[in-house]
């Protein structure tokens, strides 16, 4: 078990995410919670890879208030969606969506241009600055998020990718 602050911190809570490839191609997310609760929706063909994305910077980072981190505490998929949902998301999921939508855009490429970008949006949004992502992690995302994305790329249709959440970083 780890420490932090000098006090024992819990587990992290996995949760088994399972994205399988339709063949009309629209996929369907499923997430398996540790006591097996499930959720399920059927997704839009670009979300996958957003999706993917948010598990590898939720991993690397230890985000345990983000999309995945939070249906592993029993959000379900559709409660992102209803009405008044961000007003509920805590700040680290706010600040996740961030930098996943960044380096989706490719906005920053490095970690010095996605901090000045995390900066700019605070200022723009009137929330509190988003902590920066160091070099480091900025990189094990990017490799962790590139084997993610290869997983998904090689499912063939009618197979699903199964990915254990938090994911280990590559090296």
């Amino acid at each position: 078990m780890a420490t932090q602050r000098g006090g024992p911190t819990p587990a992290r809570r996995t949760l088994r995410i399972e994205l399988k490839r339709t063949a009309d191609g629209r996929p369907n997310l499923a997430c398996v919670r540790e006591d097996g609760t499930r959720t399920w929706s059927r997704v839009h063909p670009f979300l996958p890879t957003h999706d993917l994305t948010h598990c590898a910077v939720e991993s690397v980072l230890g985000v345990d208030d983000a999309f995945f981190g939070l249906v592993a505490q029993g959000w379900d998929i559709d409660d992102f969606a209803a009405p008044g949902a961000v007003q509920r998301l805590p700040a680290a999921a706010l600040c996740v969506e961030q930098v996943v939508g960044h380096i989706e855009r490719a906005v920053a490429v490095d970690a010095d241009a996605l901090t000045e970008a995390l900066a700019l949006e605070a200022a723009r949004t009137g929330r509190a600055p988003c902590p920066s992502v160091p070099p480091d992690q900025l990189a094990a995302i990017e490799r962790l998020r590139g084997a993610l994305l290869e997983a998904w790329r090689s499912t063939p249709p009618g197979e699903t990718l199964r990915i254990t959440f938090p994911v280990p970083s590559p090296s």
